[in-house]
């Protein structure tokens, strides 16, 4: 089993927990997860990872970390990592694809895919954010930017782009809709502002009462 079928795995597993959570039980989520899991990881061409993976082509190491991520929340109930550092990871990501997907489109003539084959500079410099990321307490993101570096090195996926180990087009819609759904869920849980109407109400009985005890 290569670490593509992994991660194309932990991937299929946090879809279906994402569809069925609120239908199953604990236990019940535990034993569609093994079962899903098991099944995406047999050989061609009885597996699910495989067939994923000829029609979407690969996941990266990001992917298999935020699947887990993702697997731990919806069986636990609770994310590993607080949700601070969880929306900084995934705000860096969406950064980083907004700069590398329309440039390697030919947007510009500097080809950034091109400093994934092993440039030693950009590796430098992604470890030393992954080295500020973890200064500032930004684990998530330091975590995704050394655990990248590291499957790099050791060439553990079948790409030899450092580029797809870092970000793939799925896990950057999936940071995308996660963004725009917690901003929404904070929006909503922010009180509503009291209306003007409201606050002149809710001052008249007071001034009414200040006025009648002047008068007495």
């Amino acid at each position: 089993m290569t670490l593509d079928i992994l991660v194309c795995a932990l991937v299929l597993v946090a879809v279906q927990l994402r569809i069925c959570a609120s239908l199953l039980s604990v236990r019940g989520r535990v034993v569609l997860s093994a079962v899903i899991f098991v099944w995406s990881v047999l050989p061609f061409p009885w597996g699910l990872a495989p067939w994923v993976i000829s029609y979407l082509a690969g996941f990266s190491i990001t992917s298999g970390l935020l699947a887990m991520l993702a697997i731990q929340h919806r069986i636990a109930g609770h994310y590993w990592l607080p949700l601070k550092q969880l929306r900084g990871a995934c705000l860096m990501l969406v950064l980083m694809a907004l700069w590398f997907y329309p440039m390697s489109l030919g947007s510009s003539y500097a080809d950034p895919y091109a400093l994934g084959f092993g440039n030693f500079g950009f590796s430098t410099a992604l470890l030393l954010v992954g080295m500020l990321a973890w200064v500032l307490r930004a684990y998530a993101t330091c975590l995704i930017l050394v655990a990248a570096q590291l499957a790099f090195g050791a060439d553990l996926l079948v790409s030899d782009n450092l580029w797809d180990y870092l970000i793939d087009p799925w896990l950057v819609l999936w940071a995308a809709g996660w963004l725009i759904r917690d901003r929404l869920l904070q929006a909503r849980a922010m009180p509503a502002p009291e209306s003007p109407a409201a606050n002149n109400q809710s001052s008249a009985p007071a001034d009414k009462a200040d006025g009648l005890s002047a008068g007495k």
